[in-house]
Order: structure tokens, then sequence, then C-alpha cells
């Protein structure tokens, strides 16, 4: 009979934790979508197996081309968030995330989607070859590409984001698409996108327009833009959608630095109903400033109040 033994069974010491202090957002290379379409024709024809996976320093992120969700400080507390929770999955299953998906330029492969699961290596510090799927595609359908992922993803865009999207879709003319075409890969209102159509082709087609208003059209704003139709003239000294914005992210701000978000995200009807104790009329304004937004929402939320299911009772 074999005698029994009090050895423990020893296990494979744990990494370090994963912190909030240890997320990285991956670095911009900083090239724009004409600089990477200069770098691609100048590049050698890809020889070789297609790669399956990549070292990190192979890896490069050119967000003017690929990420449309704005800028780092667009929704960054959402973002840093999502990598966070990713890095966290990375070091407890030892295992890759999905596969990301990269443009190759030459010897660098540019991230088309996945912008959050490479922040989520960086911050895992993982030291292994990084999973990918080349794609083999041009650089305007990459793009495309990279804005389907972005709608469709788990950290979804907000409206404002598929707006500004759509609008430099319309303007830089990427993928020659049509107005139900950008609607579809942006999945902003048909009409909103033959809207768009129509200021930007007016815009370029008007002959009063001066030398410095005519240079600002490649980066002039869905807004500006119908101002400019209307022939509202803007104050030289004052960009309202920019201060509005920066207003937007100390308010943001000071809610992150006080924890409420955790609160706010926790239960949506807790949060609408602490939302109605700072003001019985903020429901009421809010409601009126995301409307053109959520056209779509609006409509269906007021046709199941006006014909709500015989089961359900207002």
């Amino acid at each position: 009979m074999a005698k029994k033994t009090n050895k423990k069974v020893q296990r494979a010491p744990r990494g370090p934790r994963v912190t909030r202090a240890d997320i990285v957002m991956p670095k911009d290379s900083g090239k724009t979508a004409a600089e990477l379409k200069a770098d691609s024709e100048k590049a050698k024809p890809t020889q070789g197996p297609v790669k399956r996976s990549l070292p990190r320093s192979a890896i490069y992120v050119a967000e003017e081309a690929f990420q449309w969700r704005g800028g780092p400080k667009q929704d960054r507390w959402e973002r840093e968030n999502h990598i966070y929770t990713l890095a966290k999955d990375l070091r407890n299953q030892k295992a890759p995330l999905t596969r990301l998906l990269v443009w190759q330029v030459g010897k660098r492969f540019y991230v088309i989607d996945g912008h959050h699961r490479l922040g989520a290596y960086d911050t895992a510090k993982w030291k292994k070859d990084i999973p990918v799927e080349v794609f083999t595609g041009t650089l305007d359908q990459a793009r495309l590409r990279a804005i389907a992922g972005n709608v469709r993803d788990k950290l979804r865009m907000t409206p404002g984001q598929k707006s500004a999207a759509a609008w430099r879709i319309t303007k830089e003319n990427i993928g020659n698409l049509t107005a139900d075409e950008v609607a579809e890969h942006t999945t902003i209102s048909r009409r909103t996108a033959f809207a768009m159509k129509q200021v930007w082709k007016e815009l370029n087609a008007r002959t009063d327009l001066s030398d410095e208003q005519r240079e600002k059209l490649p980066t002039i704003t869905w807004k500006a833009a119908r101002d400019l139709r209307e022939g509202i003239e803007p104050d030289a000294d004052f960009d309202a959608d920019t201060w509005k914005e920066k207003k937007a992210e100390e308010v943001a701000e000071l809610i992150r630095r006080h924890n409420a978000e955790i609160g706010l995200l926790a239960d949506i009807e807790i949060a609408a109903m602490a939302l109605r104790m700072l003001s019985e009329r903020l429901p009421e304004a809010l409601i009126e400033e995301w409307a053109g937004d959520y056209p779509e929402l609006i409509t269906e939320l007021a046709a199941r109040i006006t014909n709500p299911p015989p089961d359900l009772e207002f």
C-alpha cells in the first residue's frame, strides 16, 4: 500500500496584477492617410507566406487614418476601461485576444481594427508575438473596414462620432461611396447622408467663397459646413464646438475624479432617477439635446408608447 504524502502541489506563481495605473494607450505614429498612401506606393511588393502573428515592434497605430473615434481624449474613460478589462483577461487567461486586423506598408503593419486590444497587450506587458490578420485591400477599403469595426465593436461609437466619420468619408470621398453606402457603413440616417453629399457638392461648386474659406474646406466640420451654406458667419475668435467640447471634457473629468461614473453606469434606472433629482427639467432637456443624434430610437420609442403591446401598460 502506497504511503500518503503531505506534499502540497506547487502552483505556478501568478504575475503581478493589472491596475488602472498600468493602462497604456498605444502610441500614435502620427501618419496621415495621405502619407500612408505615399509610403505604400513606394514599398516593395511583399513576398513569402501571409503573416499570422507579429512582434509588437512591427505593429503601428495611425489614428488619423484608422481610428474614427477621434483623438485619445475622446471617450477616454470608456476606452481606458475597455483596455483595462481586456488586459485583465490577458493576464488571467494567459491566452491571446482575437486577432488584430492590420494593413501592411513595407515592414510596418498598421492597426485597422483592434486599437484597444493592442493597448491591452501593452498594458499587460505581453512578451509573445501578437496574432493578426493581414488585410489585403486598398487603403480606402482598409479605412472603411476600420469604421465598420468601430460601429459594431463592443465599445460603440457615439452618434456624434458616427456623424463626424460620415462627414469625413463624404469630404475625402473614401471608397467613392454613395450616400446610401455612407449611411450603411456609419449607421447614420440616409437623410443625413444625402444632406452631407448635397452640402459638400454645393460648397465646392460655389464661386463666392474667399481663398481662406476654400482652404479650410477640407477640415470644416459638418456644423460649420451647414452654417457656411446658410451664410451664417462664424466668430473668427470663438469656436463654439471647441469650447463646448472643452467644457464637456472638464465636467467628465470632474465626474471621473470623484468616481461618480461608476454609480452612473452601474444602473441606468438609478442614474436616471438621480439626474431627475438634480433638476426636474434635466430629463426633458437631455431628450431634446440627443433627439437629433438618435432619430430612429426616438421614433421607435414614440411608436411604442403610442401603440403599446397588449401586455404592456404605461
